[in-house]
């Protein structure tokens, strides 16, 4: 019998009008209509209905108790300059990497979706992603191996996380969720320990202390920053806009390291 399979992802105003938008649309045409899509947004309306498939919910309680313990500690919103251990680093002018407010509605999403879905299998997918061809979900129960976590390494760097899969019935899936929501709500000893807070940083850092049973989509093919979604299987059915790509509206060829055959890369 299949699994049940789930995705969460999470945007503000601004990135609805900007991405959000497209990616529940493009969802909703091309994936399964026996995968949910849960969006969590922040002072926004969503247009787009589709009952029993889409679920639209405000912010958790979990996240707005962290946004206001740290909304105004400057060390959580990327100016480390009161840090001396990280204050010297040579990319300390680059603050998304201590972003943890930024970055917290994403994880803390995660976190809420994953205690309120009956799904056997939970993806997290970043809202700027274009699901831009047909998945069936024979093709999907392929591309998720019974695993607990699904993930898009990078050989020295830190994982992709715009898109992962967890198993939610699995006990090792569940002590990595559990430990990874302490990261954040004991944030003094879990996330600001780090040497960077945003999500990918923390997932890492979880993932290899609590070594759920784990298949990286991206093995062998990506070394540095890259594009392992793309370049991977995933990318005959998804495109990843990350940063500047939003404005072109699509990744670019020089991204590509593998060759794509699907209409939508020619």
């Amino acid at each position: 019998m299949s699994r049940k399979f789930a995705v969460v992802t999470t945007f503000h105003k601004a990135g609805y009008e900007s991405y959000g938008k497209r990616m529940i649309n493009t969802f909703l045409q091309n994936w399964p209509k026996e995968v949910e899509l849960w969006v969590y947004i922040e002072d926004v309306s969503v247009d787009e209905r589709e009952d029993g498939r889409l679920f639209v919910l405000r912010e958790s309680n979990e996240l707005e108790k962290f946004v206001a313990q740290w909304k105004d500690v400057p060390k959580a919103n990327g100016d480390i300059s009161s840090v001396p251990r990280l204050a010297s680093r040579k990319d300390s002018h680059k603050p998304f990497k201590w972003q943890a407010i930024r970055f917290a509605h994403k994880v803390y999403a995660i976190f809420d979706c994953a205690k309120r879905s009956n799904a056997d299998v939970l993806m997290w997918m970043d809202a700027d992603t274009v699901c831009h061809s047909p998945i069936t979900l024979d093709k999907i129960e392929e591309l998720v191996p019974d695993v607990d976590l699904c993930y898009l390494g990078r050989q020295g760097k830190y994982s992709e996380c715009g898109l992962y899969a967890m198993d939610l019935r699995s006990p090792g899936t569940q002590s990595f969720l559990k430990e990874f929501q302490r990261m954040y709500d004991d944030a003094e000893n879990g996330i600001f320990t780090l040497d960077e807070w945003h999500d990918s940083y923390v997932f890492d850092d979880v993932r290899l202390r609590t070594k759920p049973k784990e298949y990286n989509w991206s093995a062998g093919i990506i070394r540095g920053e890259g594009h392992p979604l793309i370049n991977c299987e995933w990318g005959a059915y998804l495109d990843h806009l990350k940063g500047d790509r939003k404005s072109s509206g699509k990744s670019l060829a020089k991204d590509l390291r593998v060759k794509r055959t699907e209409k939508y890369w020619q």
